[in-house]
């Protein structure tokens, strides 16, 4: 049975959900969800995301993200990869973590948007794990980083925030839309079944109305949709390739005849991977740095104890808040 196609645009808004593989409970295990945290935050720094809501808990996750170019496929696939990899390396064994493929429905805009929303936040609470009042309680959560001015960049509130009454991404805003949760949290077991069955199943959240106006756009061709995306981010890449190497007062000349893992190199790759999403094979041939291995081994270590604030790093700096 063949799969099934994402559909992917800019600015197209999704709510994304998996589970551990056979139900294995990920999250609970030490380090782990502060781990998938961590590798999410990178994602949504690398492929533009903007990152609406998500919670982890002990056996699966949900998110909700705008992908600002058509992306989703190749962030997920580094993002769920990535944490794969950590994963093991934290439970020190190997395998399968998640379960198949993620799930991965589009929101229509408005409304729509603000159900998931509360619908992810308020999963602590339909779990049993705590009271609506509590709720901050819950670490693995992007409710709690909302009371706090130290978040990631990547976590907005304002457009789901203004759904729930015109609220601020405030202190006081988060505070109303938190009395506000407390009204829209469902406590009948039949209500909370339909509202899953709608919110995580499928393909689309959303009225009819606007199922119909996304399908009849992707029909007749006046919304670019990307299925394919091979050599995705290769673009960018190239560019901040031009601006790294201008910033370093660098050539490519200088890439062929260096050192495949001269220091300049590793930390010019280091830092176009944390902004675009290729391969290490990319940086083996645009690059010249030599084997796959040797280049994930150098980003690694550059990453481990680089120090950001001094010579090549600066000058990278500044380059990318020029951009």
């Amino acid at each position: 049975m063949p799969r099934k196609t994402r559909i992917e645009y800019p600015g197209a808004v999704y709510h994304v959900l998996n589970r551990g593989n056979n139900r294995t409970e990920l999250f609970s295990v030490e380090k782990a969800g502060e781990s998938f945290e961590e590798t999410m935050f990178q994602a949504c720094s690398r492929f533009g995301w903007r990152l609406f809501a998500y919670v982890l808990m002990s056996n699966h996750y949900h998110l909700v993200l705008e992908t600002q170019d058509a992306n989703l496929v190749a962030g997920m696939q580094w993002l769920q990869s990535t944490f794969a990899n950590r994963f093991n390396r934290i439970v020190r064994d190997h395998g399968h973590v998640f379960q198949g493929r993620y799930k991965a429905l589009l929101i229509e805009d408005g409304g729509s948007l603000l159900r998931v929303v509360n619908y992810i936040h308020l999963n602590p609470v339909r779990a049993g794990l705590l009271t609506v009042e509590n709720l901050k309680h819950h670490p693995l959560s992007s409710f709690p980083k909302f009371f706090t001015k130290r978040r990631p960049e990547c976590l907005h509130s304002g457009d789901w925030l203004a759904l729930a009454g015109n609220l601020k991404s405030t202190g006081f805003g988060m505070r109303s839309y938190h009395k506000y949760l407390a009204l829209t949290a469902e406590i009948d077991a039949q209500k909370r079944s339909a509202l899953h069955r709608e919110l995580c199943r499928g393909w689309y959240i959303g009225t009819r109305e606007g199922r119909k106006a996304l399908l009849k756009d992707i029909d007749n061709g006046t919304l670019e949709t990307r299925t394919d995306l091979t050599g995705f981010g290769e673009d960018l890449a190239e560019m901040l390739l031009d601006q790294g190497l201008a910033a370093l007062g660098k050539t490519s000349v200088d890439l062929a005849v260096g050192r495949k893992l001269e220091s300049w190199k590793v930390v010019l790759a280091t830092w176009i991977k944390e902004h675009a999403g290729v391969n290490n094979r990319w940086f083996s041939e645009r690059l010249h740095m030599g084997t796959i291995y040797n280049i994930s081994k150098g980003i690694h270590q550059e990453i481990k104890e680089g120090n950001r604030r001094k010579g090549d790093w600066r000058k990278l700096k500044r380059a990318k808040s020029k951009a």
